[in-house]
Order: C-alpha cells, then structure tokens, then sequence
C-alpha cells in the first residue's frame, strides 16, 4: 500500500516556537486502514495521540505524550480476532547532528554507551513526522502473541510414551531397500 495513505504530520523543527507545539492526530478511516496493514494487525479500530513537540535544552526537542489505539489482532491459539486496547506514552528526542546510520557499521564492542541511555533520533530535513513517530510507537507496543482469556494451549506429545519403543527411522529405508534389491 502507498505510503500516502497513512497519517503524516510533518513539523519543520526551525518554525517550532520555545513553547513547543500541541498535536492531535486522529486518522481517518482510510489511515487507520493503511496503519493496520503496515503494521499487520486484522483492524485498528481507533488511533489517538495527544502529543506536545518542545524544544529542550542542547538543542534537542522532545515528543511526549499518551497514545490510545484499539486493535483487533487473531489469537494465537484459537485464530479468532481478539481486541484489545493499548494505552501507553511516547517519550522521544531529536537531534539535528544525530548521524542517522549510526550503530549500523560498528561492533557493539566498539562503543561504550550507556544501555540505559536511548540516543536521539535524527532529525531528518530539518522535520520530524509526528504521526511517523506515534504509528512506530504503537508497532513497538502491539502484543507479539494475542492471547485471549480463555485460549488454552494444548500440549502435543510427539515423542511416544518412555514405555513405548521408539520405531528406528532406518527401518523404513532398509525396507524399502529390500523391496527394490527383490524386484531385481
């Protein structure tokens, strides 16, 4: 799907005030269609963030803010959809001399940063894409493997009981062996 189709709100960080700027996405339903499918969930039935974009100190800005969507995914277990809402904050930082390709050719013995620590994202054309930055954070707080409440996984036993002998995968073969060396 084209990328046209999905939210965007881009801000040009030089025409940003020192009191920062306050946006409200709310997709519209063709948005929501196209987020759903880029991030491969069954539906995304609501996506809403209140966010604040500041300048902060060392020339850097902040995007913080509370992000509600609600998603429907299917059950890992039973395969039926399962909706569920995600409520969390965006917390992030931006830097305009942030090499956007770093960590991509070095060793992580190379450098010595702190883990704890997240690096700025770059700011890229002198913009950073509001929208971009909440549908990526929604992506990192989509459950891996939906579960509903009541899904009960059933163990599979493939190895057969300790009292049962095991059938010698070479038996079959040798088997076969000897109907093709008798066909002879």
């Amino acid at each position: 799907m084209s990328d046209t189709t999905e939210m965007h709100h881009p801000v040009r960080v030089d025409e940003l005030s020192s009191k920062g700027l306050f946006i409200k996405l709310r997709p519209t339903a063709a948005e929501l269609l196209a987020i759903a499918e880029r991030l491969g969930v069954v539906r995304i039935n609501s996506f809403e963030a209140d966010l604040k974009l500041q300048p902060e100190i060392g020339r850097q800005i902040s995007l913080r803010g509370p992000i509600r969507a609600e998603i429907v995914q299917n059950c890992v277990i039973t395969g039926e959809p399962l909706t569920q809402t995600l409520e969390f904050e965006i917390d992030r930082f931006f830097a305009e001399d942030v090499d956007p390709l770093h960590g991509l050719t070095h060793d992580d013995d190379d450098s010595l940063t702190d883990p704890e620590i997240d690096e700025p994202d770059p700011i890229l054309d002198g913009k950073i894409d509001a929208a971009e930055q909440a549908i990526e954070e929604l992506a990192l707080n989509i459950p891996p493997y939906p579960r509903a409440a009541d899904a009960v996984f059933e163990d599979i036993h493939a190895d057969p009981a300790p009292d049962e002998a095991r059938p010698n995968p070479f038996a079959a073969l040798a088997a076969l062996k000897d109907q093709l060396n008798s066909k002879d």
